[in-house]
C-alpha cells in the first residue's frame, strides 16, 4: 500500500522507501502522482490534468505528448526508488485512471474521514467527537503542498484545508472548553498559531486556557502578541474577542483584591519615559477622545496628524508592496526619532500613521512634519519611489483638516 502525505510537504512512501519532496527534481511528477491519487476512483482527461498540472503560461502545442512522457518519467521514478507499484497509471480511451489494484492512503482524505466523524458524533457523545478531532489534528503539519499553489487546482485544495483546519481547531477548542480540558486546549491553541498566526478566536481561546491553568502572565503577554498581530500586521481595530477575553482576564487578576496606591502605580508605570508613546490604534483612539474632552477645559494647542506614504509612480505590484514595508518601517524610524515625549503615534493602515502632537499649534506641527519628511528622504535610496503627505487637524470639538500634499 502506498501513503501519500501532503500536509506541510510532499511525501509518498510504501513501508519499504520513500520518497521526499524534491526528490523528483520535478515539481509536476509530484503534481501528476498526487492528482491522479486524488482522483483515483475516474478516469480523467488530458485537458483536466493539463491545467492542474502546467500554468498558463506553460502550455504545450503538443499536451498529448507532453502528459505521455510525464507518465513515463513517473512511473521511472517510481522504479528508481524502488516502488513496486510503479504501474500505478493507466490510460484507456483517452482518459488516463489510478490502477485499480494499487491501493492509497492520502493524509487529506484521512483528516476529511476524522472530521466527518467526529461532526456525526458530536450530538451523541462529545468524548467520541473529541477523540475524532484530535486524530484529524495530529495529520496536519503544514498547509496543502505549500510550494505547490501555481495552478488553480493546488491553490483551491490549499485554500481549502487551511481554512478547513482552522475550522476544526475551533470546534476542538469549544470542546475541550465545554468539558475543561485547558491544558489541551492550551497545547491545541499553541500549535494552530504556528500555522495560523492572525486569527482572533484562536488567541481569544489559547487566553483563556492560560488564564484557566494559572498562567496568568503568560494570558497577559499572549493578548498583548495578539493585539499588536491584529492591529499593526493586519489593521483590525475592532478586536471584540480578544477584548471580552481580557475583561475576564482582569476580572479573575485585580477583582477579587484590594489594592493601596502605591501597588496601583507601580502595575501602571511605564519603565521607559524616552521619546514618542507608541501604540496600537485603539489605545491611541482612546487617548485622542481624552484630549478632545481636554481641549474644552484649555487653550493649550494640540495639533493631529495624519502620515501617508505615497508612490510617486506605479511599478510592479510587488515591488510597490515590498517598498510600501521599508518605507513604513523608516517612517517608524523617523517617528521616533524627530518625535518627543508626550507625543503619540500609532500605524493607522498599511501606508499611514495617525500622529498627536502636544503643546503644538498647527503652524509648528507643520514644521515638525517637514523635519520627519527630510529624515525620511535622505534615510535610504531605496524609497526614491515614494513620498510622504500629510494632513494636520487641531485637537477640538470644531475644526477642518490642514493639507499640505
Amino acid at each position: 500500500m502506498i501513503k501519500l502525505k501532503t500536509f506541510g510537504s510532499f511525501t509518498v512512501g510504501n513501508g519499504l522507501t520513500s520518497v521526499q519532496e524534491g526528490a523528483w527534481r520535478s515539481e509536476k511528477l509530484e503534481k501528476l502522482f498526487v492528482y491522479l491519487a486524488m482522483n483515483r476512483n475516474r478516469g480523467v482527461c488530458i485537458e483536466d490534468i493539463s491545467e492542474a498540472i502546467w500554468q498558463v503560461e506553460e502550455e504545450t502545442d503538443n499536451p498529448v505528448g507532453a502528459l505521455k512522457n510525464l507518465a513515463y518519467r513517473l512511473r521511472k521514478a517510481l522504479r528508481d526508488a524502488s516502488f513496486g507499484e510503479e504501474c500505478i497509471v493507466s490510460v484507456r480511451g483517452g482518459l488516463y485512471k489510478w490502477n485499480d489494484d494499487v491501493e492509497v492512503t492520502i493524509d487529506v482524505e484521512e483528516f476529511d474521514r476524522y472530521i466527518n466523524e467526529a461532526e456525526m458524533a458530536f450530538c451523541r457523545s462529545k468524548e467520541t467527537a473529541i477523540e475524532s478531532y484530535e486524530k484529524a489534528i495530529a495529520l496536519y503539519h503544514g498547509d496543502f503542498l505549500p510550494l505547490r499553489t501555481d495552478t488553480h487546482w493546488f491553490m483551491t485544495l490549499n485554500a481549502f484545508y487551511h481554512s478547513r483546519y482552522v475550522n476544526t481547531v475551533k470546534a476542538l477548542a469549544k470542546l475541550y472548553i465545554d468539558t475543561g480540558c485547558y491544558e489541551k486546549l492550551e497545547q491545541l491553541c499553541t500549535r494552530a498559531i504556528v500555522y495560523e498566526r492572525s486569527d482572533e478566536q484562536i488567541y481569544s481561546y489559547l487566553i483563556v486556557a492560560r488564564m484557566r491553568t494559572k498562567k496568568v502572565q503568560m494570558a497577559f503577554d499572549t493578548y498583548e502578541t495578539a493585539k499588536a498581530i491584529m492591529d499593526k500586521d493586519l489593521g483590525v481595530r475592532k478586536t471584540v474577542m480578544l477584548n471580552k477575553v481580557y475583561e475576564e482576564l482582569l476580572s479573575v487578576t485585580k477583582g477579587a483584591s484590594s489594592y493601596n496606591i502605591d501597588e496601583v502605580k507601580d502595575d501602571i508605570s511605564e519603565e521607559s519615559m524616552n521619546g514618542v508613546f507608541m501604540c496600537g490604534y485603539p489605545v491611541f483612539k482612546e487617548i485622542y477622545q481624552l484630549e478632545v474632552r481636554k481641549s474644552a477645559r484649555s487653550t493649550i494647542p494640540e495639533s493631529l496628524v495624519l502620515v501617508t506614504v505615497v508612490p510617486m509612480y506605479s511599478s510592479q505590484p510587488d515591488k510597490d508592496h515590498s517598498q510600501m514595508k521599508d518605507s513604513m518601517h523608516t517612517l517608524e524610524r523617523a517617528l521616533r526619532k524627530c518625535l518627543r515625549v508626550g507625543d503619540v503615534a500609532a500605524k493607522y493602515s498599511d501606508s499611514q500613521y495617525i500622529v498627536l502632537l502636544s503643546k503644538c499649534s498647527c503652524d509648528t506641527a507643520s514644521d515638525v512634519m517637514k523635519r520627519i519628511i527630510d529624515r525620511f528622504n535622505h534615510t535610504c535610496d531605496t524609497h526614491s519611489n515614494m513620498t510622504i503627505q500629510f494632513d494636520i487637524e487641531p485637537v477640538s470639538c470644531y475644526s477642518s483638516f490642514v493639507s499640505d500634499k
